[in-house]
């Protein structure tokens, strides 16, 4: 390769990047997400390569060097939106373990607020945790008759949840269809078009974060919050990418971390008891998984 060849293919491309691109990209950030971080990774060094370059060749290949975005030199594949960052979110939840257990651990954690815990049986029956909960602090063993799992305005068994589509447009339309007969109206009379897709949207954040689903339906439900039109990104925070949701009472903040899948923090969630909860002063933590253990009384 001589001098110009060299230019030629560090040289930037001036055509606006293709669906190939956009593709290549959300591959590289998953990759990203799988993979130790910069300064833990070994470089492997160059050997047997000598380059002989006049310093204007050399001046003009550090150029291109610095100039061209995600090349060579960058480690950091460019995010392109926060449709990307979901569809990661959802290749990375399609691929990660479950896990087993007979208790269904939720956990909300808020900076100097007191942490709120529940664990549901797969019947439906759960306990409770928390300072201000009902309990007093102490494990509290929910009374009366066994509640179906609420999933935004949505009321499911364990069993109906498990059988949910793991297609993001069929998952979608089963949500959406279903609002109607839920019997929530926001807005006191009949709903709206605008309030059943909102609605809807609560039903796909409660389905990532707190619902007790199959892998798959969470990938299903990250890749149909990714199509809905709305979803805004704030750009890069710690743990994650912000991204502002429009729900039915308004809009949402939530924090997708792509490496785990996870929505690290949000101002609106969907208990698993019912209704919207929202958070004005801060977010929110949420933190779900199986388990075998009740905490002592």
């Amino acid at each position: 390769m001589d001098d110009i060849e060299m230019l030629h293919a560090v040289r930037p491309q001036p055509d606006a990047p293709s669906p190939a691109a956009h593709t290549a990209a959300r591959a590289a950030l998953l990759e990203r997400a799988g993979s130790p971080s910069p300064t833990a990774r070994r470089r492997t060094p160059w050997r047997r390569a000598r380059w002989i370059l006049i310093p204007a060749v050399a001046a003009a290949i550090a150029a291109a060097l610095v100039i061209v975005p995600g090349r060579v030199g960058d480690s950091r594949p460019p995010v392109m939106s926060s449709r990307d960052v979901l569809l990661v979110a959802a290749d990375t939840a399609e691929r990660t373990p479950e896990g087993a257990g007979t208790y269904w651990h939720i956990t909300i954690t808020k900076e100097g607020a007191a942490t709120e815990e529940t664990w549901y049986r797969r019947d439906g029956h759960c306990w409770i945790k928390g300072k201000g909960m009902k309990g007093g602090g102490k494990l509290f063993e929910w009374p009366g008759k066994r509640q179906p799992f609420a999933v935004g305005p949505l009321r499911m068994t364990f069993e109906e949840l498990r059988s949910l589509p793991a297609d993001e447009n069929a998952l979608y339309t089963r949500l959406w269809s279903a609002v109607p007969a839920s019997g929530v109206r926001p807005s006191g009379g009949p709903i709206t078009a605008v309030e059943q897709d909102g609605l809807a949207m609560v039903a796909l954040l409660s389905l990532i974060s707190e619902a007790p689903v199959s892998p798959q339906v969470r990938a299903a439900a990250y890749r149909a919050l990714a199509s809905r039109p709305g979803v805004v990104d704030l750009g890069e925070t710690d743990g994650g990418r912000r991204l502002q949701v429009p729900v039915a009472s308004g809009k949402g903040t939530m924090v997708v971390d792509p490496v785990t899948a996870r929505i690290r923090e949000t101002s609106v969630w969907a208990p698993l008891s019912g209704g919207i909860a929202h958070t004005q002063d801060g977010m929110v933590k949420i933190d779900a998984e199986w388990t075998d253990q009740l905490p002592p009384g």
